[in-house]
């Protein structure tokens, strides 16, 4: 790796990384200006329940691949970059409110002619995913919230150093491995089970081209969430959370769990921010129990 790169000064256009982290089964949506990287996998079959993933803060679609091999067996199985982050890449008309990704996602889902299926999403995911729910709870058959925003909290120290007016333009310029590394361990309970292909794929998508201005625009928005509406869910809700959670205290899974009537809470002892990503057998077997219960 070229110092350049290990300091993350260089920004990588789309081709660019689409050469290591595209595959097969890729493809673009274009949308309000925007190309937005998605993938469909596992079941092909129209009886097949569909599972839409959505990752969090500074994170891909790739944070699911472990949930991918486990349930592609048994679910069709949507996941997508959500705008500002992976391939996607930066917000092309600037609008990063909620409102504005839930527009997103839910005209990929048109496009692709799905009507019905269950939403799981982890952190900025989960946010997006619970307030999908609230928007359109004709399309929603179930919800999986893993360490899920939402709720008031203080913004991780990383988050905070980022939106100072001096950091602010160095992320812009740089996004160094050794940062990368830094985060990972934040969000991983056990940085032991960090394993090493995650922190080229963390920092190289963080070099495409404008999605670090893209990742600050995302924090402000963090700054104004709001829980109004978490009380509107009425679908069959499970919320998993790790207990080491340093980013969304482990307090705001009880919120969820006691503002959405009838959710199961599972708790993850020694695990942090990214369950899905850190112990993807058991969150996914968990979650397969629930979903064979709950959409039969």
């Amino acid at each position: 790796m070229s110092l350049l790169r290990y300091m993350g000064v260089v920004k990588l256009s789309t081709a660019e990384l689409a050469e290591t982290y595209a595959n097969d089964d890729s493809r673009f949506f274009q949308y309000r200006g925007d190309n937005i990287h998605y993938r469909v996998e596992g079941r092909k079959d129209d009886d097949a329940p569909v599972i839409v993933m959505l990752h969090g803060i500074m994170a891909s679609l790739h944070t699911w691949d472990g949930w991918v091999e486990q349930l592609s067996d048994k679910y069709k199985i949507v996941r997508i970059d959500v705008p500002s982050f992976g391939l996607t890449g930066a917000i092309s008309d600037g609008d990063s409110s909620i409102a504005s990704l839930v527009d997103r996602v839910h005209a990929l889902l048109n496009y692709l002619e799905l009507d019905s299926y269950v939403m799981a999403g982890n952190s900025l995911g989960g946010y997006i995913s619970w307030s999908y729910t609230v928007a359109h709870p004709e399309r929603v058959r179930a919800l999986i919230l893993q360490d899920a925003a939402g709720y008031p909290m203080s913004l991780p120290l990383i988050m905070k150093l980022f939106t100072t007016p001096y950091l602010r333009h160095g992320v812009r310029l740089a996004t160094p491995k050794f940062a990368v590394q830094f985060i990972l361990s934040e969000v991983y309970g056990d940085s032991k089970r960090i394993a090493p292909k995650q922190i080229p794929y963390y920092q190289d998508l963080m070099l495409h081209k404008g999605n670090p201005l893209a990742l600050l625009k995302i924090f402000e928005e963090l700054e104004h969430m709001s829980h109004d509406r978490v009380k509107e869910i009425k679908v069959p809700t499970l919320i998993q959370w790790g207990d080491k959670d340093k980013w969304i205290p482990p307090h705001n899974a009880e919120l969820f769990h006691k503002d959405i009537e009838g959710s199961e809470l599972i708790m993850y002892p020694g695990v942090g921010h990214v369950p899905m990503e850190e112990t993807p057998e058991q969150t996914a077997k968990d979650a397969d129990e629930f979903l064979q219960r709950v959409l039969s």
